[in-house]
């Protein structure tokens, strides 16, 4: 039952109840809130939290006696009870019997039990239940009038009455100590005990007053409850239909303090349970509860556990019949002080059918745990949000890496392998649209490894629970020699996987005649024809248009036969169901049949998307030719005429200097000078600007070693790296397909870069590192100069763009664009990573497909 339905019920009750969930306040209806704005419900929390649930026996009536608000003393009535759902649950009811006056409390006490008890003795005179108080030597210290009713006792005898003269429970001396010692742990309990023809309920509770250990004993007449046979019955009937409607026996077990243990009750439904009876007060009742020879020293341990600690018995065996089959059962008691002996009151009952149910269960699992680790296939359950929740050692051989996975995903793989996540984008796109659409996805991953490429077929299965998304199914299976295999028999002729269904191109089988006898779900998809409805018709009449008159089959026929190639391949143009024009590619192969016959099979393709890219690139390739005729034109007219007037200037400004420098003064020479710079500075952009031009694919790549590379550019920057007092250190680097030149300009550009941007009074460090990723390798350049701020991170790559002046460092601004430049034609990426006055590091990366790119 839900936490609201049980509110509900709660505060549909008329009468006050109060709930508590682990002795925590849980929920006070209305009428107990209205009852107790006179008392405060701390009382009730104390009370409920000094309670031993372990130790009580369910439901209880017990008295309180608390004072309220105004300061007067106010009897309760608590009628305590446990519910077990989910959680424990104890529900307090409870009624306000009297309101007596306040009495005054005596000033001086002459006893100290007195003086401590102080303003409690006026309430505890008025309560109907006698309170008697032993120290402990068991030596009675105090009595309340209700306790002098029961045993007549002078105030000068009190310290000379033991405990155990008035109450048998104790026996001794020796056995009050026993329970002392039992008391540190257990501090409250009850028994009964009858005197002078009284049945009482007496509460033992040990407390402290002032740093000395009290134990009271509170007497409760029980003797009118035991008498209500009434009451008896309906507990009897109730126990009765608990019998008779559940597979279940009572029993009540006694354990002495001499260790004899017995059977003091059981049912009759344990012998319609069970076929046998158990003897009660046998003392070798062992042997009669016939435990299976495997359970006997568990059960006994459970057993003596239970006694020793006064814990609530459980266990679950096995029972051994007289016809030797075996029936599993579930046991469970209640320890309760009762006079000299605890008593066990407990049900047992017939569990095995659910233990067959559980069995089947495990074997089903088990079962299925047997398919998804030895299924020749990788399986894989996810959560909802793409997390693995179990791999078969298909999935994942390594049990230690298999077991770290759960929980995470494709992406925590890819990083812990430190490879690249393009399957686990792709993997994570499908994911979401299986759990969008509801539906199975399936799709083909393509995967390279020791230089074999290998397909896999996976499928999400979305699986629903009460039309919530559950679980994520995932499946992989190696198809690499179905794949191959198809591509094989594609060029072999093999009749069988050329008509596969799953074929991306339209299939058809014709005769001599051209006659229809075979057409593919994909040629209905291209032609909009049905299997049905084509077969037997001539194939060049149904898909041809009236456009192809100057093609017939049969020179295409005479075609292969001349040719003595399997197969011949023809662009026509087609036409569909509704008339629709398009362009297709046509493959017919020749195949002899087994009886002799001429047979062909017609691969179709429509090459529409095709036709048009090839338009496309057509004008792309027209608009190129002119780009790179203005391209050329630009080049001629900025080395010959940009250049021509620039050298002019900075000729006649040289002769000036020399000639007429006498005439000029000063300020005309500074501004002779700076004519003379400005035209020098413009030949040399110009020159940077035709080389940036010259950096294309012109010119064909090459293998080239990198380590030869490096140790060239570094002897080549000699110079530079000694006036630096500079340290440029690499690691080894692979071989790559590159175009060789504008690489060595690349890691000249880096270097120099390093080396001209460096710190004050700091020895310049240049490191030089390389990492191969699947489809490329990626580098980097590292050094410890002054660094570049994050903002201007994208615009150091621009053309003639300077972070700085020329008087702080010299420089054009190309160097980095040439770089660029240089990553793109190698179809890579440049990127930074810097902090200012702490150095820089440029990671490029170099595609090892350069011929597939371009």
């Amino acid at each position: 039952m839900s936490e609201k339905s049980i509110i509900t019920l709660l505060q549909a009750v008329n009468a006050p109840v109060i709930a508590y969930k682990k002795k925590e306040l849980f929920f006070l209806n209305d009428s107990a809130t209205k009852a107790l704005q006179s008392i405060s419900v701390k009382y009730f929390n104390t009370f409920i939290t000094e309670l031993e649930l372990n130790e009580q026996l369910f439901p209880f009536v017990t008295k309180k006696y608390w004072n309220d608000k105004k300061g007067n003393i106010v009897e309760f009535e608590l009628n305590i009870s446990r519910y077990e759902a989910e959680e424990t649950y104890l529900l307090v009811t409870f009624t306000q019997n009297s309101t007596p006056e306040t009495h005054p409390i005596p000033v001086e006490k002459s006893d100290l039990i007195r003086k401590k008890l102080g303003l409690f003795e006026v309430f505890i005179n008025q309560i109907k239940e006698g309170v008697f108080v032993f120290d402990t030597e068991g030596k009675l210290v105090y009595k309340n009038g209700a306790a002098e009713k029961l045993v007549k006792i002078s105030d000068t005898d009190l310290k000379k009455t033991a405990i155990w003269s008035i109450f048998k429970y104790f026996q001794n001396s020796i056995a009050w100590k026993e329970i002392l010692q039992k008391a540190d742990k257990k501090k409250d309990f009850r028994f009964t005990e009858k005197i002078k023809g009284k049945y009482l309920l007496i509460e033992f509770q040990k407390r402290n007053f002032e740093g000395d250990n009290y134990f009271l004993l509170i007497c409760t007449d029980i003797t009118e409850k035991l008498k209500d046979k009434i009451t008896i019955e309906e507990k009897n009937s109730q126990i009765d239909f608990f019998q008779k409607h559940f597979p279940v026996a009572m029993f009540q077990f006694h354990v002495l303090k001499n260790k004899v243990h017995y059977f003091h009750y059981v049912s009759d439904s344990f012998y319609e349970l069970f076929g046998f009876r158990i003897l009660t007060h046998y003392k070798s009742w062992l042997t009669r509860l016939n435990i299976h020879p495997e359970d006997v020293s568990s059960f006994l341990e459970a057993t003596q556990q239970s006694i020793l600690y006064n814990e609530n018995f459980k266990f679950t065996g096995r029972m051994l019949l007289k016809d030797n089959t075996v029936k599993w059962f579930e046991a469970s008691a209640i320890p309760v002080f009762q006079n000299n002996k605890i008593v066990f009151n407990g049900i047992i009952g017939d569990i095995s059918q659910q233990k067959i149910a559980d069995f089947e269960i495990k074997k089903r699992r088990e079962f299925n745990d047997s398919v998804l680790f030895n299924i020749p296939a990788d399986i894989a359950v996810f959560d909802k949000n793409h997390n693995y929740l179990f791999i078969n050692p298909n999935g994942i051989a390594d049990p230690e890496l298999r077991n770290w996975m759960i929980g995470k995903n494709d992406f925590d793989y890819c990083a812990l392998k430190g490879v690249d996540n393009t399957l686990a984008v792709r993997r994570e796109e499908f994911f979401q649209e299986a759990k969008r659409t509801g539906k199975q996805v399936e799709w083909v991953d393509e995967v390279s490894k020791n230089n074999r490429t290998y397909y896999i077929l996976r499928r999400f299965f979305p699986f629903y629970v009460e039309g919530e998304l559950a679980y994520m199914i995932g499946y992989g299976i190696d198809i690499s020699d179905i794949k191959n295999l198809q591509n094989i028999l594609s060029k072999t002729e093999k009749q069988n996987n050329l008509i596969m269904q799953s074929s991306m191109d339209g299939i058809v089988i014709i005769d001599e005649d051209c006659s229809i006898s075979f057409w593919n779900t994909k040629a209905e998809k291209i032609f909009g024809w049905t299997s049905k409805e084509v077969i037997g018709k001539n194939l060049p009449e149904l898909i041809l248009s009236a456009e192809n008159s100057c093609f017939e089959i049969s020179d295409f026929f005479k075609k292969i036969e001349s040719s003595g190639q399997s197969n011949t391949t023809l662009d026509l143009l087609a036409i569909d169901r509704n008339n629709r024009k398009f362009p297709i590619e046509l493959t017919m192969i020749a195949v002899d049949d087994l009886d002799y016959r001429s047979k062909y099979f017609v691969f179709i393709r429509d090459i529409s998307s095709r036709k048009e890219k090839e338009v496309q690139i057509q004008q792309q390739n027209e608009m190129l030719k002119r780009q790179n005729t203005e391209l050329e034109q630009f080049n001629y007219i900025a080395s010959h005429d940009l250049q021509e007037p620039l050298l002019t200037i900075i000729g006649y400004s040289d002769l000036l200097l020399e000639e007429f420098s006498n005439d000029l003064n000063e300020e005309g020479k500074l501004f002779l000078d700076f004519i003379h710079n400005s035209a020098n500075r413009m030949r040399f952009l110009i020159s940077g600007l035709l080389e940036y031009n010259r950096i294309n694919k012109n010119s064909d790549t090459e293998w080239l070693d990198l380590n030869n590379t490096l140790s060239d550019v570094i002897d080549d920057l000699s110079v530079n790296i000694k006036e630096s007092n500079a340290l440029v250190l690499y690691d080894p680097l692979p071989v790559i397909e590159c175009y060789p030149i504008f690489i060595r300009l690349l890691f000249q550009n880096l270097i120099s870069n390093a080396l001209k941007f460096r710190k004050e009074n700091t020895a310049v460090e240049v490191h030089i590192q390389a990492k191969e990723n699947s489809d490329s390798w990626q580098f980097s350049v590292r050094d410890n100069g002054i660094g570049i701020e994050e903002k201007y991170f994208n615009q150091i790559f621009q053309i003639f763009r300077r972070l700085h002046t020329a008087e702080e460092y010299s420089g054009f601004g190309i160097g980095l664009a040439h770089c660029k430049k240089i990553v793109d034609i190698h179809n890579g990426a440049i990127w930074i990573e810097s902090k200012v006055n702490e150095g820089t590091t440029f990671n490029f990366t170099i595609s090892k497909k350069l011929k597939n790119d371009n």
